[in-house]
C-alpha cells in the first residue's frame, strides 16, 4: 500500500513546508507516500466564469497523473466526515481488500472541478470550517499518519 497526495499550488511558505515535510518523514517509515504539486492555475479575476475555467484546466492537469490510480479520494467540504479512529478503520478495510496504491486530491484555492469529484465511491472531508488549501495537505498528512498509527497500535494517538 502506498499514498499518493496531489495537490493544486505553486510552492509553501516555510513553515508549511516543514510541517509536511516532517510528517512525509513519519509515513514513510510506514508506507511509501508521495506529495505531487500539480501547477495551479491563474487567477486573474473573481468572475465565476474566469474561476471555472481555472478549474478545469487544473481539472485536466490532475487527470493526467490520476489516470494509473486504482483509488482516488478527493477532499472537498461536502464529502464524508469521520473521526480519527473511522478513517483508520476505512484505510484498513482498503488494504485488507489489497489496493495497491490510494492518491488523495486537494484542489486550489476554489477547490476542485466537478469532473475530479465525480463518480467518486469516496470523498473526504476534514471538516465543515474553510481551511488554506496549503494547511489542508499538513492536516490530511497528519491524519494519515494518526491512523497508520492507530493501525499499528503505536502510541502517538491517545
Amino acid at each position: 500500500m502506498r499514498f499518493t497526495i496531489l495537490a493544486i499550488g505553486r510552492g509553501m511558505e516555510p513553515a508549511i513546508a516543514q510541517l509536511v515535510k516532517n510528517y512525509l518523514a513519519r509515513l514513510n517509515r510506514m508506507l511509501p507516500v508521495e506529495l505531487i504539486e500539480v501547477a495551479e492555475e491563474r487567477r486573474l479575476s473573481e468572475q465565476s466564469g474566469r474561476k471555472q475555467v481555472a478549474m478545469m484546466r487544473e481539472a485536466k492537469r490532475l487527470e493526467i497523473k490520476l489516470s494509473d490510480s486504482p483509488m482516488v479520494v478527493p477532499l472537498d467540504s461536502h464529502g464524508m466526515e469521520l473521526s480519527s479512529e473511522d478513517l483508520a478503520r476505512r484505510l484498513e478495510k482498503i488494504i485488507d481488500q489489497g489496493v495497491r496504491e490510494v492518491t488523495f486530491v486537494i484542489g486550489g484555492p476554489d477547490g476542485l472541478d466537478q469532473g475530479i469529484l465525480q463518480n467518486r465511491s469516496w470523498i473526504l472531508s476534514l471538516g465543515l470550517m474553510t481551511y488554506p488549501h496549503m494547511l489542508v495537505r499538513v492536516l490530511l498528512l497528519e491524519q494519515l499518519y494518526r491512523a497508520m498509527c492507530i493501525l499499528k497500535k503505536l502510541p502517538y494517538h491517545r
